[in-house]
């Protein structure tokens, strides 16, 4: 027996080593942003997260006039394991890291939007020195909705025409996070007009997102919180703002409003923007910009938040365009040129990352 088991060990030394081949390079694809760095191997996958963190910075700054969080960055990683949780958030190192899997195309806008909503909560909540687990759960369910709504406007459409039909959710359940998506938008649009000012709105989401209550906030309104959520949720549905257009319908609305044709003398042409206030002592060049800035008053709100600045800089040109001075005017329109590309730029990355949405 010895002999058969010094055999074998003689044999089994005698045969060279086989290493293991090494599994081929794996490269990450990585987005930078203002409030996380986006990771992932796919980069269909960082573009889509990406559009979202933009579109929740977006909001926060241009809607509720909010200030950058301080550093530093989180970081966002896109990583489909099977049988973990769709979102996770935590603190590795002192830094928030979020984890999203996008394996699901259905679900994909809705765990996208959750994943940096609860990023921007935890950033909040850590430059407030308080455990990111303190945070109220309507901050960032809220903040969701604010961010799918900003890149596809039809959602506010279908949650004021679902609230219609819907039982409204309890108070307590949209507090703690637990209501269904619509009913958490509805209550943050008609919380945002109860508190008036920016700086009151701002106040209160930055205060629950470090563990404050809104429930005492809603005590000094001077009814019952439940009291208060039926009838201010009654009265939101009941006088709801425009169904706000699409990228692609806000960006062919201003193709059309901002392209000029007229006769100067040798037939129609077209006249640039930036050439046109050379010929504005025409009655006829006077009278279509006079009605193109009714117009525009009349549309902006229903256009995209992507291309909002654009319009609203194209409409101060419009304004001034009587009697501004040369120079005025064309730094106007360098602005609205610069803002358009923006706009256009970012539909083009939102475009993108949709048509690519990630499957298995």
């Amino acid at each position: 027996m010895w002999g058969v088991l010094v055999t074998g060990v003689w044999m089994a030394a005698a045969v060279p080593a086989v290493e293991p081949p090494e599994a081929p390079p794996r490269h990450v694809y990585a987005g930078d942003t203002r409030l996380a760095v986006v990771a992932s191997e796919r980069q269909p996958q960082v573009s889509f997260v990406v559009a979202h963190c933009e579109a929740l910075q977006r909001y926060l700054e241009l809607t509720l006039g909010m200030p950058p969080l301080p550093p530093p960055l989180a970081r966002l990683e896109i990583v489909d394991i099977p049988g973990n949780a769709p979102v996770d958030c935590g603190l590795v190192g002192g830094t928030v890291l979020t984890v999203v899997r996008l394996d699901d195309a259905l679900e994909a806008p809705s765990r996208a939007a959750e994943a940096v909503a609860r990023t921007w909560v935890a950033r909040t909540a850590t430059a407030g020195r308080k455990s990111i687990g303190a945070s109220e759960g309507w901050v960032r369910q809220s903040l969701a909705c604010e961010t799918l709504v900003a890149l596809r406007p039809a959602m506010n459409d279908y949650w004021f025409r679902e609230g219609r039909r819907a039982t409204p959710a309890l108070l307590t359940e949209i507090l703690a996070g637990q209501a269904p998506e619509g009913e958490a938008f509805l209550f943050w649009r008609a919380f945002r007009g109860a508190l008036g000012s920016l700086d009151a709105q701002t106040k209160v989401i930055i205060g629950s997102a470090q563990g404050g209550s809104a429930a005492a906030v809603l005590k000094s309104l001077g009814r019952s919180p439940q009291e208060w959520w039926l009838t201010a949720r009654a009265e939101l549905l009941i006088s709801r703002s425009p169904v706000s257009l699409g990228l692609r319908e806000s960006a062919e609305s201003l193709d059309d409003i901002a392209r000029f044709v007229f006769d100067l003398g040798a037939g129609d042409v077209v006249v640039s923007g930036a050439t046109l206030p050379q010929h504005r002592a025409l009655p006829a060049i006077r009278t279509s910009l006079a009605g193109r800035l009714l117009s525009l008053r009349r549309e902006i709100l229903r256009q995209n938040p992507v291309y909002h600045n654009a319009w609203r800089t194209f409409g101060a040109w419009l304004e001034r365009f009587p009697d501004g001075t040369p120079e005025e005017l064309a730094l106007l329109w360098t602005e609205y040129v610069a803002e358009r590309g923006q706009a256009d730029k970012i539909r083009h990355e939102v475009e993108l990352a949709l048509a690519g949405v990630p499957t298995k």
